[in-house]
């Protein structure tokens, strides 16, 4: 809600200062308010409702099994997820009140939930072969396949969390015999492209970080479970593709469906988080010589970092965050470790001090030349559109 009354109060401003008549100032207007679907504080707090409502009616079946009929359980179930799911779609039709915008989502949830609780209980009752991998994959296609065709939001980000639940599963199992755990390394990249156009297909645009932080988990996991740097090393070819594609190709944005400044940012996160296990694991050819590979390491994310920004970091905000981070944690570790050696604690929280104060200069001014570009970059563009 805050975003939206910020942009109508800008609106204003430029208004009042003449950048916009008072025609174009309307039109804005009223396609912000459009543009608002009412899913503030009220649809979060209608979403928590449906996942406690979702967690109690769970434990009320649960506890009263045995009690109840067989045929009426199944029954029992499966009214309460199609009901969800028929009543959102109902409400999601409804798009004009803004209460039916911010209860349809939470019905959703309460079936997304029910559908998986169903999937346990009913393997349960009828002693079905499987094991917990496999039901949390059923779980998450079946809620991905109903967010497609409700073209569901809040069905496309909780089949990815389900695709977390899932990587979970396999990575607690990992030594055991289980079905998935030697194929999860081909169905979660599947999974995850699946998601991937489900997120396209729906506009679930906030579902791309929740994309974006399951990929990365799973490049975590393939290198834990195979302990082969060959994932670091194409954790870090990708996210530097992404970075430069970001930077150098203008048609970039316009093929990732306007993720591509997002996606530049994880990829910048997914090349420092490789750096990052490379240095503590010290791998390379610096085996011999630890005290070394750790300012090595600190140092190239240092220059990765200044890269991103150089390449990137006037397209994406995201970027330019997640390489203030990496640049100012790596710039205090090397204090840390060279500075801590020659002086007290004292001198460490005062060179400390000293070098936080520097960055917070250096990326105030940082910000202020990549805005001054993209200004400049836009007024350019502008102008060539003008005959």
């Amino acid at each position: 809600m805050s975003l939206f009354v910020s942009l109508a109060r800008q609106i204003d401003q430029w208004q009042s200062q003449g950048l916009l008549d008072q025609e174009t100032a309307d039109r804005l207007r009223l396609d912000v308010k459009t543009r608002h679907n009412g899913f503030g504080m009220g649809g979060v707090l209608a979403v928590l409702g449906s996942l406690l409502l979702g967690a109690a009616l769970i434990l009320f079946i649960a506890a009263n099994w045995d009690v109840i009929p067989r045929i009426w359980r199944v029954a029992l179930i499966l009214f309460i997820m199609w009901g969800g799911y028929l009543g959102g779609a109902w409400l999601q039709q409804r798009s004009e009140n803004k209460l039916a915008a911010i209860f349809a989502p939470s019905l959703y949830l309460l079936s997304a939930i029910t559908y998986g609780a169903g999937i346990a209980l009913v393997g349960q009752m009828y002693h079905m072969s499987g094991d917990m991998t496999t039901a949390a994959l059923a779980w998450g296609v079946g809620v991905l396949i109903a967010g497609v065709l409700l073209r569901a939001p809040i069905l496309t980000a909780a089949a990815l969390g389900i695709g977390g639940f899932y990587l979970y599963t396999v990575l607690s199992e990992l030594g055991g015999q289980i079905n998935l755990v030697a194929s999860y390394r081909w169905v979660l990249p599947l999974y995850i492209a699946a998601c991937a156009a489900a997120i396209i297909y729906t506009k679930a645009d906030k579902a791309m970080h929740l994309l974006a932080m399951l990929t990365l988990a799973y490049f975590l996991a393939l290198y834990f479970d195979l302990e082969s740097a060959v994932t670091l090393i194409l954790m870090i070819v990708l996210g530097t593709l992404l970075i430069i594609c970001q930077g150098r190709w203008p048609a970039f944005e316009r093929y990732s469906y306007g993720f591509g400044s997002q996606l530049a940012g994880y990829g910048l996160a997914a090349l420092l988080l490789a750096l990052f296990i490379f240095q503590v694991e010290h791998k390379g050819v610096f085996n011999n010589y630890e005290a070394g590979a750790d300012a090595v390491y600190s140092l190239a994310a240092i220059a990765v970092c200044v890269f991103a920004l150089i390449i990137a970091g006037e397209k994406s905000g995201q970027l330019r965050w997640f390489a203030y981070a990496g640049f100012s944690l790596h710039v205090l570790y090397l204090a840390t470790v060279t500075v801590g050696t020659m002086i007290g604690t004292s001198g460490v929280f005062l060179i400390g001090g000293v070098l936080v104060m520097g960055l917070a200069y250096l990326v105030t001014r940082m910000e202020k030349y990549l805005h001054g570009s993209a200004v400049k970059a836009m007024s350019v563009h502008d102008g060539e559109q003008q005959p």
